[in-house]
């Protein structure tokens, strides 16, 4: 896309509108990706870490997500504000309330989440803390796919409306 058309893009309602969904739907599918490897593969693997090195790989594994994890969960939620705000053509209402609640859900968890990643990170990857993690994981791993698939609707709608 070159400058002229990214430009025009923003001068016609629906092409934003569009270019708004495709940003929404590109970071709800990057998420579900994300949180389905966390689940089945990287939590399940912090058993397995000497419990001697559990701190500094703790620590290490939370410095580095902060660009591929934490930066795609504010773009997510920011398409989620901007797609309630600026409806794609074709959208129910009752979808994009949908979609902003699972969102609010989402960033509501972390009351939860972050006090039993700080606990992990004090007590270790003791094998009833790891249990708890990946139990309690599954409510954002269907958030988040919940989410894609309503995007994906969404989009379908849009598709729709061409016709």
């Amino acid at each position: 896309m070159d400058w002229h058309t990214a430009v025009s893009a923003t001068t016609h309602p629906s092409a934003a509108r569009d270019l708004i969904l495709l940003f929404s739907l590109t970071f709800a599918l990057y998420r579900v990706g994300d949180i389905w490897t966390f689940q089945v593969v990287l939590f399940p693997l912090w058993q397995r870490v000497r419990a001697a090195d559990f701190p500094a790989y703790h620590q290490a594994h939370f410095r580095s997500i902060f660009g591929v994890i934490f930066v795609p969960m504010g773009l997510s939620a920011l398409g989620a504000i901007l797609m309630w705000l600026f409806p794609p053509v074709g959208a129910v209402p009752w979808l994009l309330n949908a979609a902003l609640i699972l969102q609010l859900v989402l960033f509501l968890s972390l009351l939860y989440w972050v006090p039993l990643q700080m606990r992990i990170a004090r007590e270790g990857n003791q094998a009833a803390l790891i249990r708890q993690l990946i139990r309690s994981h599954w409510t954002r791993v269907a958030n988040l796919t919940l989410y894609a698939l309503l995007v994906l609707w969404l989009a379908w709608l849009r598709l729709r409306a061409f016709a």
